[in-house]
């Protein structure tokens, strides 16, 4: 089996994802901002598209818009100028870009390829109410995801004010850390496609102002206690890329490998509610497989779709702790782009890694139907 290696780790700014709080990527069609994150990463890689062996794209509502017809992830390969990429979508909820990468991964360490690129897109400003709501919405228990995680919250004991101190100490880090990605070269600024006009170099939902976060922490989600707007993930748009390579590859086209991919996994629960503590089983299985121990992890990035994900985590993972679980802030303050989450999640955590000199990290997030993901890197 090869080593995985990640050469480039590149994202879009995340958009609001509401068209009433107007997105700043609006405009763009999902394969707009894809074409434009991957040619920010091949600029600088310097990686000819067309020597790209594998191309996997995890998405979510993105795959019901209007933008998205035959073969999606096939145009967008063909526009960036990967001609020689097997090319497919990964679709596993909000895990899909973190499963899109596992995908390419798998080709390099087991399929003979030597270079893949593993991205997630979604964009919920271009997409019909009903395709959000039903990408949020349980098909079996008919509830919204809010209303089941908050009822696993309340069965744990958290309170309302559990939740809105974890939200407020998010959108703190990540307000603190806003241009940490941008100075570092892992944010790819997004233009206009005809005059290319910047349309966004920063993420928009951590910016918004005093008033309607405000008005968003009184604002109680229907058949929820403790969930607020404000407590809960935002609406997204986003595109996010690893690009992995095998040893030989590496050194044929002179890349520096930033980290090693050392494993992925999943866990599974019974109760749809369970979304929200699936992350620690899938983050155990992980670790196992990458044949470290909960010790060597230096940051744990478990998405913020709700709290209570987190906020579970750090109570029954020891190792786990307030200032090393999103020490960046997550979704609650970022915005949660379903599909693009886990791709951006990566990019994120590897950028945060390197700048604190951190040699392990572990990225996971919860997803629909009580289940959850987990991937460990090795910083290098």
């Amino acid at each position: 089996m090869k080593d995985v290696l990640v050469v480039d780790a590149t994202r879009s700014p995340i958009g609001t994802g509401i068209v009433k709080i107007r997105s700043a990527l609006l405009s763009l069609s999902p394969q707009d901002l894809a074409l434009q994150v991957l040619n920010a990463s091949f600029k600088k890689t310097k990686i000819p598209p067309a020597m790209v062996d594998v191309f996997r794209v995890g998405s979510n509502v993105s795959l019901k818009s209007d933008y998205f017809k035959q073969a999606p992830d096939r145009e967008i390969a063909l526009l960036a100028g990967m001609d020689n990429a097997s090319s497919n979508i990964s679709q596993k909820a909000c895990s899909s870009g973190l499963l899109a990468i596992a995908e390419a991964s798998y080709a390099i360490r087991h399929g003979g390829a030597d270079l893949a690129v593993g991205m997630g897109l979604d964009m919920m400003c271009n997409v019909p109410d009903s395709a959000n709501i039903g990408a949020l919405t349980c098909p079996i228990t008919k509830k919204s995801m809010a209303e089941l995680s908050d009822e696993k919250a309340r069965e744990l004991g958290f309170t309302l004010a559990d939740y809105n101190n974890y939200a407020d100490e998010s959108y703190k880090r990540a307000r603190e850390h806003l241009n940490d990605y941008k100075l570092a070269g892992y944010l790819a600024p997004i233009f206009t496609t005809d005059s290319k006009e910047l349309l966004l170099d920063f993420d928009q939902n951590v910016m918004t102002n005093e008033v309607l976060l405000k008005y968003a922490k009184a604002k109680i989600i229907n058949g929820c206690e403790l969930t607020t707007v404000y407590n809960s993930s935002k609406y997204g748009d986003a595109c996010a890329m690893l690009t992995l390579a095998s040893p030989r590859a590496a050194k044929k086209y002179k890349l520096e490998p930033i980290a090693k991919l050392l494993a992925y996994a999943e866990h599974s629960l019974k109760d749809p509610k369970d979304f929200i503590v699936a992350p620690v089983g899938a983050v155990l299985k992980a670790v196992k497989k990458a044949k470290k121990t909960l010790f060597d992890i230096d940051s744990f990035w478990i998405n913020e779709a709700f709290p209570g994900s987190p906020l579970y985590f750090i109570e029954k993972v020891p190792e786990a702790l307030w200032g090393n679980v999103n020490p960046y802030g997550g979704a609650i303050a970022f915005g949660h782009a379903l599909g693009a989450t886990g791709a951006v999640l990566c990019v994120n955590a590897i950028c945060q890694a390197r700048k604190n000199g951190h040699r392990y990290i572990v990225v996971s997030l919860c997803n629909a139907i009580a289940e959850a993901t987990a991937m460990v890197f090795k910083i290098l």
